[in-house]
């Protein structure tokens, strides 16, 4: 019942933060539109991926995806892609982008598929780089007009959210690196006073208590236990940042993975963890 009533408040707050972020936010900047280009008469949008531009086709009943020809690294596997012509399963990459921006947009930390575009750019005679679909359209805020031939930028708020979870993402990769390097009083400095850590079989509250957790967790034994931690779905209202993540934990007596909410606070020139809830893998749920 207690795990219950917090997975019910985490799910509460996420409702709440969102309910407020209109009147938090309310000011916006006019909105801005993109010229779409043409590949033969296929419409084509530039954006950048970490900061080189990049040439992607517009189509708004695909998922989106890279062409694998523009890329060099990335684990292949087999997919499901869904665009035009149907759904198929063929080879691809997984490929991760640390930062995509169309206009004064960015989204960062998305996984996509690349496969092989080469057969549409030699049909319409143009680079193409990849295919922006809709679920980074409405990722961006992004909408198409194809009878003005533009990509219309919806209205931006005037507060800087990107800049806020970057420099959030920043803080948090000291607390990671002190996490592997099992640098107790350094992670607990990460926590908010009153933090609350709900995992699949407790709820610790409270940095000392949640510090001892760890602890015996995952700092008794030899190698250290090494957390990789991939944040996606970041929001941001005033100095409060909330995101959801894939983690892992290795060592030699732990092998956990699993997804999770986190909801941080910027107090002064700091940036602390208010709340973490964990939930363990599809595969490694409890029967």
């Amino acid at each position: 019942m207690r795990q219950r009533l917090a997975r019910a408040g985490s799910i509460l707050l996420w409702l709440t933060l969102i309910s407020i972020a209109p009147s938090v936010c309310a000011q916006t900047h006019p909105s801005i539109e993109i010229p779409l280009e043409r590949c033969d008469r296929l419409p084509i949008v530039k954006l950048k991926i970490g900061g080189a531009e990049a040439r992607f086709l517009v189509d708004t009943a695909a998922t989106s995806m890279l062409n694998i020809k523009s890329i060099s690294s990335g684990q292949s596997k087999k997919v499901q892609i869904t665009s035009w012509t149907g759904t198929a399963v063929t080879n691809a990459r997984e490929v991760f982008v640390r930062e995509l921006s169309l206009g004064n947009h960015t989204v960062y930390d998305l996984t996509l598929e690349a496969v092989d575009l080469t057969p549409i750019a030699h049909a319409c005679r143009g680079q193409i780089d990849g295919i922006l679909g809709v679920d980074l359209l409405e990722k961006l805020g992004v909408t198409i007009d194809l009878q003005r031939s533009v990509a219309r930028m919806e209205p931006r708020h005037a507060f800087p959210e990107a800049s806020v979870i970057s420099d959030m993402e920043s803080a948090m990769q000291g607390c990671w690196k002190a996490f592997n390097n099992a640098e107790t009083d350094t992670l607990e400095q990460c926590f908010d006073r009153d933090f609350v850590m709900t995992v699949p079989t407790a709820e610790y509250r409270g940095r000392e208590q949640v510090g001892q957790y760890l602890r015996e967790r995952y700092f008794q034994g030899a190698p250290r236990a090494h957390l990789e931690m991939k944040m996606s779905d970041q929001r941001a209202v005033g100095n409060v940042v909330w995101a959801l993540y894939d983690f892992s934990v290795e060592s030699e007596a732990v092998h956990e993975a699993g997804r999770g909410m986190m909801i941080c606070r910027k107090s002064g020139d700091r940036w602390y963890i208010l709340s973490m809830h964990d939930a363990p893998a599809a595969s490694e749920a409890p029967k």
